[in-house]
């Protein structure tokens, strides 16, 4: 039966096993636990800095994965001395290439939020492949649309005309983004829609982009984006989506026709009107929002231009035309038939400033 010092351990082998009195060999290759494993640290680590060369960033995380057989050369030496409780070879070996490769680049190591994550695998005959996987961006941001889009949508229902102004927009910011971050996937989450014809002016409109496969992680600054009448304002970096969507209120400016001569005295449930709760009901749910204040002008006695303060993501011209599924509405309200000529968003404001 051997005995501990007739085994060709490493160095680094024989710390790990907190083995002591035992003579200090000048073994590599003819280690039989990690076979000089130890030795490939400096090549893992430069595989890893040609990996990730092209990368912007800030932190980082690194797995491991390692040939089974050198699992089982310990598991043989730790059964046959009773050796327990100690660091297997991956745990050690992570830990000091974690450390080697975070002195080399001068990034840190994040293991919760890194900004990339690198795999390592490393064979039987200490072949070394490198994988790196960047984490996907959230940028929060707003945008303003200075310029009416012309976009044909004579044949689609309101609903296909806020996809297709959304489609668009999106169009435009993967464009500018998709070379900005040498990505390959970009997903546009807007909160709320408007019709193509519609302005979105004031502080803009928010929205979050997920940039996935980004070779740019990190980034100091805002910045802004024009191009086709938009104006896109990415203020900040965020870890997540948010899981609902955050309160807001918009200021909206409609043109709307009647086909009767008004009054002032025919308006005048609008003026006593104070807060409204709009019920809106599709297939799959009931949902409720608030107009705070709606005030109108003349424009002439068949026209009128209205300014209305509401929840966003009240649908402005399904109340103003008499949508069946959103009560009340506008046409409810005046007992006239009301028709949306335009409408643009003037502004839209986080729930806690309106109150303030």
């Amino acid at each position: 039966m051997k005995r501990k010092s007739e085994y060709k351990l490493c160095n680094w082998c024989l710390e790990r096993q907190c083995i002591k009195n035992h003579p200090l060999q000048k073994i590599v290759e003819d280690c039989k636990i990690c076979h000089g494993i130890w030795n490939q640290l400096d090549k893992a680590c430069n595989k890893i800095i040609q990996a990730t060369k092209d990368y912007q960033y800030d932190s980082f995380l690194i797995g491991l994965t390692l040939d089974h057989s050198f699992y089982d050369n310990e598991d043989r030496f730790r059964s046959r001395f009773r050796i327990r409780g100690k660091e297997n070879i991956k745990t050690s070996l992570l830990r000091e290439i974690r450390k080697k490769f975070g002195n080399i680049s001068n990034k840190k190591f994040n293991l919760n939020y890194p900004d990339i994550t690198i795999n390592i695998q490393i064979g039987k005959k200490l072949e070394t492949i490198v994988s790196v996987n960047s984490s996907t961006v959230v940028l929060r941001g707003r945008y303003k649309k200075v310029k009416r889009f012309q976009i044909n949508t004579k044949n689609t229902d309101n609903n296909n005309s806020l996809e297709v102004n959304q489609r668009h927009i999106e169009k435009i910011l993967k464009k500018e983004l998709l070379s900005r971050f040498d990505s390959d996937s970009i997903v546009f989450r807007p909160l709320g829609k408007e019709e193509p014809e519609s302005l979105v002016l004031g502080n803009g409109r928010p929205f979050y982009v997920s940039i996935k496969n980004s070779k740019i992680i990190s980034f100091k600054h805002d910045f802004s984006i024009q191009s086709k009448g938009m104006i896109f304002e990415i203020n900040e970096k965020v870890r997540a989506l948010p899981i609902s969507s955050p309160g807001y209120v918009k200021k909206v400016e409609t043109i709307v026709s009647f086909q009767e001569n008004l009054r002032a005295s025919d308006l005048k449930e609008i003026n006593d009107s104070g807060i409204r709760i709009i019920e809106f009901v599709n297939r799959r749910s009931k949902n409720w929002k608030f107009i705070y204040h709606i005030e109108f002008k003349f424009k002439t006695q068949k026209k009128l231009q209205f300014t209305i303060i509401c929840d966003n993501g009240l649908p402005i011209r399904k109340f103003i035309e008499g949508n069946e599924n959103i009560s009340p509405n506008l046409e409810q309200i005046l007992n006239r038939k009301c028709k949306c000529d335009r409408f643009d968003i003037l502004d839209i404001m986080n729930e806690d400033d309106l109150v303030n």
